[in-house]
């Protein structure tokens, strides 16, 4: 799935809440994915009513991605909305296969996409209100809103 398709998906998920924030990491690319969906995308430090971070081909760092969390989560509006695109294991085999191949390529093991981020987000403040999978289950998204 390209950047854009991806932030095509994030803008539709957060139901027209602008502007977003952007998370690091490879928060450049995402602003300008989301601005060419035509998507509203917030100034540095701009309280929001939405955010999203992306977390895919990276490691599973678990205390740089709870800074980005909480950074966020900071900037956030009461009740507003969080998205987080991350890797996932498909359930089915090929596409499983494929998954694993696609991780070693990037760099990174076949765990890191059985990182637990929906629990994740949940323990940081946020209440998950639903999950997607897309590009054949490789990517999931979770989409949550500030407590």
């Amino acid at each position: 799935m390209s950047d854009l398709a991806l932030a095509e998906r994030v803008v539709e998920l957060l139901g027209g809440h602008e502007p977003i924030a952007v998370g690091e990491p490879n928060a450049t690319r995402w602003r300008s994915a989301l601005a060419a969906s035509g998507a509203r995308v917030a100034r540095d430090a701009e309280p929001v009513p939405s955010a999203m971070v992306c977390f895919l081909g990276e490691p599973g760092d678990t205390v740089r991605r709870v800074e980005r969390l909480d950074g966020l989560r900071a900037r956030l509006e009461p009740g507003g909305r969080l998205v987080v695109l991350d890797h996932n294991q498909p359930r089915r085999r090929p596409g499983r296969v494929g998954a694993t191949l696609w991780l070693w390529r990037q760099g990174l093991g076949p765990a890191r996409a059985r990182y637990p981020t929906a629990r994740e987000v949940a323990a940081h403040g946020f209440v998950v209100e639903t999950l997607h999978l897309e590009a054949g289950e490789r990517v999931q998204i979770v989409v949550a809103r500030l407590r």
